[in-house]
């Protein structure tokens, strides 16, 4: 791949533009260094998902595979309320849980709806 010009980061340039987002060329650098198919396999989705993202032809959410990225591949962290420092991939799966198992499951069901890292419902982008 070295002296490739036909490389992910240039397709997403091309598709998104010089100022493309920061996420998108997260992913693009990841699937270089490996493969597209790899990268899917770690974000749990196809290789023609991280294919349409990369090409900007995605007729999904863009937000959502914004947040799957900067969770997955830039590990990124946020500040729970209730926890404190944590990664973004553990701050989803808290409050993507669909059933409380212990006292702390059942402190995130309680805290996670009102939070504002809490990107999965509208009322958190409003405040």
């Amino acid at each position: 791949m070295f002296g490739n010009v036909n490389n992910n980061r240039t397709k997403a340039v091309a598709a998104w533009g010089a100022d493309a987002p920061n996420w998108v060329l997260t992913l693009a650098d990841a699937c270089d260094r490996t493969n597209q198919r790899a990268v899917a396999d770690q974000l749990g989705k196809s290789g023609g998902y991280i294919s349409r993202i990369i090409n900007r032809s995605y007729a999904g959410s863009y937000p959502e595979a914004e947040t799957l990225v900067r969770a997955t591949l830039a590990e990124e962290e946020v500040v729970c309320p209730l926890y404190g420092q944590m990664p973004l991939k553990t701050c989803i799966r808290n409050r993507r849980r669909t059933k409380a198992t212990n006292w702390l499951h059942a402190q995130f069901a309680r805290s996670c709806p009102e939070c504002p890292n809490n990107t999965d419902h509208p009322h958190a982008q409003e405040a």
